[in-house]
């Protein structure tokens, strides 16, 4: 039988949207042997892996539908998400020099890094991204003699009717990453954001024909809303400036902003993913729901996070013996009271693919790389187990159903630097049989005696949750 799989957080545009700037920008073609379609596949060459092992750099595309549909994607949540001039041009306006250029161009094409440098307003962007998926949303072609199709559904009911069976559908649901697309951060043209223009294009994607399920506030750069956590390190955080705002908590437009997101009187309410928020502005939230909702438990997204493996902000100390030192400390990770918050609240947290970010520097290094393949999938799928390890230890310690809040979160083609080995979507089923081969020695390790009796589930079990069951229990309790 296939292996299913929810991933709350992909980019399958991103490339393709760009390439289409070649041709004719924001045409999402229905011949996918063209780079401008959604199902053009790309997969990596043995030249593309040693790349990406030794420069960071992913030339090949990780996420188009061809690659979802093979890996056995059940619902991608996709994220339109603006490129952010911050990547392409310095404070001062002027283009940014150099590799970091060249790798965006690699991926998305000049044409699309020219137009980002001009243009001045991320909400026509945010616009053309939506239609370009809107425009192949249920046409149907073949593939290896079978029919295949990608939908765009708004409410949990519409993925429980399998009205075309003969069809292999991949699900899509729409968010957003980046308040930006509202049309702010744009100092570097010179613009100051206009609440009234602000507040009106939020109105206007509640209104879409497809539902936005969740956004998040902030992304790599100022944008006059929300503070970002540092996001950027190496060569590119040299060349890209971060520090406005970084660290900083809401401004009053963004309080109106995430008011009229989750305001519900039109059952249209927006649900705020928690990543690349400043510890700060996180912290405010909370505090804000608190406040304004006493009554009611609104669900903490997080769409492709990790762990920091600490306590708290306030407390530095490591609970979590059995993975001590594994994780990195840098706060756009999450702490363990978080971890407990989002369990509380009936949220997510979805647990991204990228080196970057789930293991400590000597964690790293000790998963390899290895010339054996056999070890490298071993080594490389423990990462993350070692991340769904540890949100389960913190639940268990607190009385919780240790297994029900961690999810894919990928973050595929979304400029990240994936496992070795688990290169694209294509890889879900090979990596869902290493991961059960870490619950499986988990669970029959001396440690996990430990474990409260409720959370001593099967090894299958657990892994069936993070693929799929975990995500799908989440919608059909909130879309």
């Amino acid at each position: 039988m296939e292996t299913q799989f929810i991933d709350l957080h992909t980019h399958p545009a991103i490339k393709p949207m760009g390439k289409s700037f070649n041709s004719q920008a924001g045409i999402n073609s229905s011949n996918r042997n063209r780079q401008n379609s959604l199902w053009y596949t790309d997969a990596p060459s043995l030249l593309d892996k040693l790349a990406n092992i030794t420069t960071s750099l992913t030339k090949f595309r990780q996420a188009d539908f061809t690659t979802l549909a093979k890996g056995g994607a059940h619902t991608i949540m996709v994220s339109l998400c603006g490129l952010e001039k911050g990547f392409v041009m310095t404070k001062m306006g002027t283009k940014l020099p150099g590799d970091l250029l060249n790798n965006l161009v690699i991926g998305m094409g000049k044409k699309r890094i020219d137009y980002v440098q001009k243009m001045d307003n991320y909400f026509t962007d945010l616009e053309m991204e939506y239609q370009f998926y809107r425009q192949l949303d249920g046409h149907k072609l073949k593939i290896n003699g079978l029919w295949h199709q990608y939908k765009i559904v708004s409410s949990f009911a519409e993925l429980e009717i399998d009205s075309e069976p003969d069809i292999r559908t991949v699900y899509i649901i729409l968010t957003i990453e980046g308040g930006h697309v509202f049309n702010t951060g744009l100092q570097r043209m010179k613009k100051t954001a206009s609440s009234t223009e602000v507040l009106a294009n939020v109105e206007q994607v509640k209104k879409w024909d497809h539902r936005l399920f969740f956004m998040g506030l902030t992304h790599h750069f100022d944008n006059e809303l929300v503070g970002h956590a540092k996001s950027l390190s190496g060569i590119v955080s040299k060349l890209c400036d971060q520090n406005d705002r970084m660290n900083e908590g809401f401004s009053d437009l963004g309080w109106q902003v995430l008011k009229k997101l989750l305001d519900n009187t039109d059952g249209k309410r927006i649900l705020i993913d928690l990543k690349h928020m400043s510890v700060k502005a996180r912290e405010e939230y909370y505090h804000f729901l608190e406040q304004e909702f006493p009554d009611e438990i609104i669900p903490l997204v997080i769409s492709h996070g990790a762990v920091t493996g600490f306590r708290s902000r306030r407390q530095l100390v490591e609970d979590d013996l059995f993975n001590y030192g594994k994780f990195q400390s840098n706060d756009i990770n999450f702490y363990d009271d978080e971890i407990l918050r989002v369990a509380q609240s009936g949220g997510v947290f979805g647990i991204q693919f990228d080196e970057r970010r789930v293991a400590s520097k000597h964690e790293l290094k000790k998963s390899g790389p290895f010339l054996s393949r056999r070890k490298m999938l071993f080594h490389k799928s423990k990462l993350l187990w070692n991340q769904i390890e540890h949100v389960a230890w913190v639940l268990n310690r607190h009385g919780q159903f240790a297994w029900g809040i961690q999810c894919i979160g990928s973050d595929y083609d979304g400029m990240i630097n994936p496992l070795n080995g688990f290169w694209t979507a294509e890889e879900m089923p090979l990596f869902d049989s290493y991961l059960e081969k870490h619950a499986f020695n988990f669970l029959n390790s001396e440690g996990a005696q430990s474990l409260k009796e409720f959370n001593k589930i099967k090894a299958s079990d657990i892994v069936d949750r993070f693929m799929k069951e975990n995500a799908y229990e989440f919608l059909k309790r909130n879309f």
